[in-house]
C-alpha cells in the first residue's frame, strides 16, 4: 500500500533537522528578510502543499495507489505530486520558519535523495502498468513540472 513515502519523509525530516543543527552550530547567518514577507511565503508554500496533497488524494485515493494508473490532475504535471509537495513546499515552509539558508540549499540533496529513493517504487509501477507507465515516465517529470510553452506548433 505504501511505497517510498514513509521512509522518504522520515529521512527528509531528519535532513531538515541536521541542516538546522549545522546552521546553528556553524553560526550560519539567518535569512535577513522581513517578517511579513517570510509569513507570506509560509502561507503560499502551505497553500501550495495543501492544494497538491488534497488534489492528489481526490484524483488517486490511497486505497487505489499501485492498483490504478492515473495521469490526470496533478499527475499530468509530475509523477509523484505527494512527494513533490513534501520536498518543495515542505522544505520551503521549514526553511522560512527557521530562517535557514542552509536548509533552503539542502533542497538539492533532498531532491537527489528522492530520485534515488523512489527507484524501487518506479520499478513496481513499471511492472504493474507496463508500457503505459513507461510512456508516462518519458513525458512526465518525477517531482518538478516542466515549463510548458503556450506557443502552438504550426
Amino acid at each position: 500500500m505504501f511505497g517510498s513515502g514513509p521512509t522518504g519523509i522520515a529521512i527528509t525530516i531528519l535532513t531538515w533537522i541536521v541542516a538546522i543543527q549545522i546552521s546553528s552550530f556553524c553560526s550560519i547567518p539567518e535569512m535577513n528578510i522581513s517578517s511579513l514577507f517570510r509569513k507570506i511565503l509560509i502561507v503560499l508554500f502551505t497553500i501550495d502543499a495543501v492544494i497538491l496533497i488534497v488534489w492528489s488524494l481526490i484524483v488517486l485515493p490511497i486505497g487505489s495507489r499501485g492498483n490504478k494508473f492515473i495521469s490526470i490532475g496533478p499527475y499530468q504535471y509530475v509523477r509523484h505530486p505527494l512527494y513533490a509537495a513534501f520536498i518543495w513546499s515542505g522544505t520551503g515552509i521549514v526553511s522560512m520558519i527557521y530562517k535557514s539558508w542552509l536548509l533552503l540549499i539542502f533542497i538539492i540533496p533532498i531532491h537527489i535523495f528522492w530520485v534515488w529513493h523512489i527507484q524501487k517504487e518506479e520499478k513496481f509501477l513499471l511492472d504493474q502498468f507496463g508500457f503505459e507507465y513507461e510512456q508516462y515516465m518519458r513525458k512526465t517529470p518525477q517531482f518538478f513540472p516542466k515549463y510548458i510553452s503556450s506557443k502552438v506548433d504550426e
